[in-house]
C-alpha cells in the first residue's frame, strides 16, 4: 500500500522526525543565518569539501588561468558559458550609430559577427582561444568609422589571421613558433575562415562582404538595420522545451528513506560531500535534502541495488544552489563528480543527472580509475575492468537509442525544387499504388532501394511535382524514411547539445524510471517528472523497445555484481572518499 504527500518549498515538514520542531521555530524566529558562520539550522556543508562552486568561481579574476580551471571542472557548464551570444550579446546597431560608426562600416562589421561560429569545438582549450578571438575581434573593429577604418582593420586581422591558418602546417610552424601565437584566430569556425580564403575555388567571402556594405545600395543609410518580416514559407524553429518543474512533490511511496538532515545523505547513501550554497536558506534546504532522500530510496528500490551504491560507495559528491548556471535546473560536473539542484528548479531532475553519474563513473570504473579524463561510457569504448557482458549490453542499449523507423519531415516549398537525375519507373509508380500520399509511398520504397538523404529528398519532391500536374493537392510537408529512431532524429532537430550520447541515455533513463515507477504504483516527482506525454523523449512502441533494452542491460549489470561490491570502487583513487560526518560551517 502506498502513501501519497504532495509539498511545496516551503511546506516540506510533514512526517518528519524529532528536530522538526525546533528547525520550524528557528524559521518563523527569522534567525539570520550566514555563510560559514555556523548559525544555520540545516543548510550547512558536512563531509569533504566541495570544489568547484560558484562561491569558489566568483572570488576569482575572470578569464584568468586560474578562472579557465575552475569553470572547465564542469565541462557542460563551460559549454553553455563560452559562447558567442555569451560573449558578446546581440548585436545593436543603434550603438554603433551612436558612437559615430557610418552605415556601411557598421554593416561590415555586423557581416564579420555574423560569420563568427556560435561556439567553438566542445574542447577546453578551444574555449580558451574563443574568448581570446572575440576580445581580439572586438579590439580591431572598436574604432572603424568608415570604409577607410574599416579596411585597415580588416588588412590587419587578414594578416594575423594569415599567421593562424599557417600555424597548423608543421612544416612552417617548426620555421615561425611564433606562429603558434596566432592559432586562437581558428577558434571562430570555418565560415569565419572562409571570410579570407574561398571555399571549393569560389571567392573568398571578404569580396562579397565589401560589395554589400560599400559598393551596393544594401549598406546605405541603416536601412539593413530596420526588422525585416520573415517569410512564411520558411521553417518554424522547434520550440524551446524546458523541464517540467512539479509545483508540488507527489510522492506515492512507503520507502523510508533515513534521511533528516544533510549528514544522513553521508551515513545513508555514501555522499562524500554535502554542500549548499550562499542563498540557500533552511527552509529550502530542508525542502531538498528531505525530498533527495525520498528519491534516494525510491531510486534503489527500483534498480534492486544498495543505497551506498547510488554514490558509488563514497565518490560522488552533492550540492543544493550551490554550483548551478544559466537556466539549468541542476547539472552533473565529471571532473568534480558532483552534481547540483539549484534552489528553485532542481526537482524532478534527479533520475536525469544520476544517469549522468552513472554513465561517467562506469567508464572510469571500466578504467580501473586510471583514466586522466573523466568520459561517458555512452560516447566511449568501455576499458577491460568490467565484464565484457556489460559493455555489450551497453552497446545494444545504446544502439535501440539511435536506430529505428522515424521519419524526417520535409517542408514543400512554393517552387518544388527540380530533381537532379531520372528515378526508375517503380520509383514513380509508388506514388500511384499508395493511394497519391507522398509518406507513404516513399515508406514503401524502404528496403527496396538504397537512397541517400538528398535521393530520398528528390524523390519526394519528384512526388510532389507528379501531384501538381495530375492537378491533386500538393501537401505542405512529406516525410520521408530513415533508419534512426524518431528520438534520435528528434534530438537531431533540437541542436548538438541533445544529440550528444550521454544526453540521450541520461533522457532515456528518466523515462525507464519513470515508468518502472508507474508499473510499480509509485510516484516521486522529485526524482523524475513529465516525460511520459511530451518533451524530448522517448515516445511510443519506440519507448517500449528502448525500455526492453534497459532491463536487458540493467540486469546483465545487476548479475555482474558490480554495484554490489563496494571494493570495486574503493580499491582505487578517483575523488576524495570521505564518509565521515562533518559539522555546522
Amino acid at each position: 500500500m502506498s502513501e501519497q504527500r504532495e509539498f511545496t518549498l516551503f511546506d516540506y515538514f510533514a512526517d518528519t522526525k524529532k528536530g522538526s520542531t525546533e528547525i520550524v521555530n528557528v524559521l518563523n524566529n527569522n534567525q539570520v543565518t550566514t555563510v560559514g558562520g555556523g548559525r544555520r539550522a540545516f543548510s550547512y556543508d558536512v563531509g569533504a569539501e566541495l570544489k568547484g562552486a560558484r562561491k569558489h568561481l566568483a572570488a576569482i579574476t575572470k578569464f584568468s588561468d586560474e578562472w579557465y580551471a575552475e569553470l572547465e571542472l564542469d565541462p557542460t557548464r563551460a559549454y553553455e558559458a563560452i559562447s558567442k551570444e555569451e560573449l558578446l550579446g546581440e548585436f545593436s546597431p543603434t550603438i554603433l550609430r551612436d558612437l559615430g560608426y557610418s552605415s556601411e562600416a557598421a554593416y561590415a562589421v555586423k557581416m564579420m559577427w555574423d560569420r563568427v561560429v556560435q561556439r567553438p569545438v566542445d574542447d577546453p582549450k578551444q574555449r580558451e582561444y574563443f574568448v581570446q578571438a572575440i576580445q581580439q575581434l572586438k579590439e580591431v573593429f572598436s574604432k572603424s568609422f568608415t570604409e577607410s577604418d574599416f579596411r585597415c582593420a580588416y588588412d590587419q586581422l587578414r594578416k594575423q589571421f594569415d599567421k593562424g591558418y599557417w600555424s597548423m602546417n608543421k612544416r612552417e610552424l617548426d620555421k615561425n613558433p611564433e606562429l603558434l601565437k596566432f592559432r586562437f584566430w581558428l577558434s571562430l569556425g570555418t565560415k569565419f575562415k572562409y571570410t579570407f580564403f574561398g571555399k571549393n575555388r569560389k571567392e573568398a567571402g571578404f569580396l562579397q562582404l565589401f560589395k554589400k556594405a560599400f559598393d551596393s545600395e544594401e549598406g546605405k543609410d541603416w536601412k539593413w538595420a530596420e526588422p525585416k518580416s520573415k517569410a512564411s514559407t520558411k521553417k518554424v524553429s522547434k520550440e524551446r522545451w524546458e523541464r517540467r518543474i512539479p509545483e508540488e512533490v507527489v510522492r506515492l511511496s512507503l520507502e523510508p528513506s533515513g534521511v533528516n538532515k544533510p549528514e544522513d545523505l553521508i551515513e545513508h547513501y555514501g555522499y562524500r560531500g554535502v554542500q549548499f550554497g550562499k542563498w540557500v536558506d533552511d527552509a529550502a534546504g530542508r525542502y531538498h535534502v528531505l525530498c533527495c532522500g525520498d528519491a534516494h530510496s525510491d531510486l534503489a528500490k527500483v534498480l534492486e541495488i544498495p543505497r551506498m551504491s547510488l554514490s558509488f560507495y563514497g565518490r560522488l559528491g552533492i550540492a543544493f544552489g550551490a554550483r548551478g548556471s544559466g537556466s539549468a535546473s541542476a547539472h552533473y560536473e565529471p571532473d568534480q563528480n558532483v552534481f547540483n539542484f539549484t534552489k528553485h528548479r532542481g526537482g524532478g531532475s534527479k533520475a536525469h543527472e544520476w544517469a549522468h553519474a552513472l554513465d561517467f563513473n562506469l567508464y572510469s570504473l571500466s578504467h580501473g580509475f586510471t583514466n586522466g579524463k573523466r568520459a561517458p561510457l555512452s560516447g566511449n569504448s568501455a576499458g577491460d575492468k568490467i565484464p565484457l557482458s556489460v559493455s555489450r549490453a551497453f552497446k545494444r542499449l545504446m544502439k535501440s537509442l539511435k536506430e529505428g523507423d522515424g521519419f524526417l519531415e520535409v517542408i514543400v516549398p512554393d517552387q518544388i525544387p527540380q530533381p537532379s537525375g531520372r528515378y526508375k519507373s517503380g520509383v514513380l509508380r509508388s506514388l500511384e499504388r499508395n493511394d497519391y500520399d507522398v509518406t507513404k509511398a516513399l515508406g514503401a520504397l524502404k528496403g527496396t532501394y538504397r537512397l541517400s538523404t538528398k535521393q530520398w529528398y528528390e524523390v519526394g519532391f519528384t512526388y510532389c511535382q507528379m501531384l501538381h500536374d495530375l492537378g491533386r493537392e500538393v501537401p505542405s510537408v512529406f516525410y520521408v524514411p530513415t533508419d534512426s529512431s524518431a528520438f534520435y532524429l528528434d534530438a537531431i532537430s533540437r541542436g548538438a547539445y541533445w544529440r550528444r550520447d550521454h544526453e540521450l541515455f541520461a533522457r532515456a533513463f528518466e523515462a525507464w524510471i519513470e515508468d518502472e515507477l508507474f508499473e510499480r504504483g509509485l510516484t516521486n516527482s522529485y526524482l523524475v517528472c513529465g516525460t511520459r506525454f511530451s518533451g524530448p523523449y522517448p515516445q511510443g512502441g519506440e519507448r517500449v523497445a528502448i525500455n526492453d533494452a534497459f532491463r536487458d542491460w540493467w540486469r546483465v549489470l545487476l548479475d555482474t555484481g558490480l554495484l554490489h561490491d563496494e571494493q570495486l570502487w574503493t580499491n582505487h583513487t578517483y575523488l576524495p572518499i570521505n564518509r565521515v560526518e562533518g559539522s555546522h560551517g
